[in-house]
């Protein structure tokens, strides 16, 4: 709405101008400048009738529609029309025009002083009207067509977001239910072993699925929300690992209040736990964030044991392949996710700009 404005306001400031224009050129100095002044109106009513048509019709109805040909021809046609009814009106409504008999007087001065001047040429007055409306309807091409493309780029964008939203929901139910699936099992073997931490780990549970449904939706969370809801999952995990396993976990931003897409980082500290841990060897598990205004720093480390390969394995599958594509739907040119590997230690660093430059 207010784009219409602003673009009214600028239609009118300029017709305006062309309105005032010959009292500051003429400025009283012919005997009768009302004829001269009622011709130029004529001309610009003609060249606003030109302009709007071509600009409110003719562009979004023949040449945006392909029709490019229908289009000239129908300019064309405008112009000559136009100039033929403007200059019909203009020798019949104001029937004397002070201007050429001016010039017809700086004629017959010069030829008294023995100069030849014969004045411009009838055909030049009908070039000079053929360039000027030529100008008018190129102006009105030009401008409606960019109001087009712009409009064009807005409704796809629009459609871009559409897009990433139903991307990111589709990327989320995916991640969801293979994340609580595992919990689920840890959950049950502490009920198998009657553990009095399953009413812990229950409502633990119960708090992740609340932010998971309800409060984690497709657009962005903070990274206080999404630090509580890790460190939810990195309690379950806690409960069903042995003294064996060594956990360290920092998390130090500098702000909860960073806006952050929602479980980015979940998958990473799952892959974490699924492949770093033995439950015959010592292993560990290294996790931490921090944050400055400008970027968030996320790292984790586990240790690495042989196992047999798996197809479904989810550091190969659905985790890491679905935060590629997060990353650059949503940080686009904003991130920078780093693994590196060796027999013994596999590591993880994913930098993300929260907010465009």
């Amino acid at each position: 709405m207010k784009g219409n404005r602003l673009k009214i306001l600028i239609h009118l400031t300029f017709w305006a101008v062309l309105l005032i224009l010959p009292w500051f050129m003429v400025n009283g100095n012919l005997e009768q400048p009302g004829y001269f002044e009622g011709r130029y109106y004529i001309r610009v009513v003609s060249g606003g009738i030109l302009f709007y048509i071509t600009y409110l019709w003719l562009v979004p109805e023949l040449y945006l529609t392909n029709r490019k040909v229908h289009f000239f021809v129908a300019v064309t046609l405008l112009i000559v029309t136009l100039y033929g009814a403007s200059d019909f009106l203009s020798h019949w409504i104001f029937p004397d025009d002070e201007l050429m008999r001016r010039l017809d007087r700086i004629r017959e001065k010069m030829a008294s002083e023995g100069m030849d001047f014969k004045g411009p040429p009838p055909p030049f007055r009908y070039l000079n009207a053929l360039i000027t409306s030529t100008l008018v309807a190129g102006i009105a091409m030009g401008l409606r067509i960019a109001e087009a493309y712009t409009e064009k780029e807005k409704q796809n964008q629009e459609l871009e977001k559409a897009r990433l939203a139903a991307d990111l929901g589709l990327l989320k139910s995916q991640i969801s239910p293979h994340f609580f699936f595992n919990t689920l099992n840890n959950i049950y073997a502490l009920t198998e072993s009657n553990s009095p931490d399953a009413g812990t780990a229950i409502l633990k549970l119960s708090k992740m699925m609340r932010y998971v449904l309800y409060e984690s939706g497709p657009g962005l969370t903070t990274l206080g929300e999404e630090i509580g809801f890790m460190n939810h999952y990195i309690d379950l995990m806690r409960l069903r690992l042995t003294d064996k396993v060594n956990i360290k976990v920092d998390f130090r931003p500098h702000s909860e209040e960073i806006p952050v897409t929602p479980l980015i980082f979940i998958s990473l500290i799952e892959n974490a736990f699924k492949h770093g841990i033995s439950y015959r060897e010592p292993s560990f598990i290294n996790i931490s964030l921090h944050s400055t205004p400008d970027e968030i720093r996320f790292t984790c480390s586990n240790s690495r044991h042989p196992r047999p390969e798996n197809p479904d394995d989810v550091r190969s599958g659905i985790g890491l392949g679905n935060i590629r594509k997060r990353l650059s739907l949503i940080y686009p040119d904003r991130h920078q996710l780093l693994i590196s590997e060796d027999a013994a230690v596999y590591n993880v660093s994913l930098t993300i700009q929260p907010n465009p430059k």
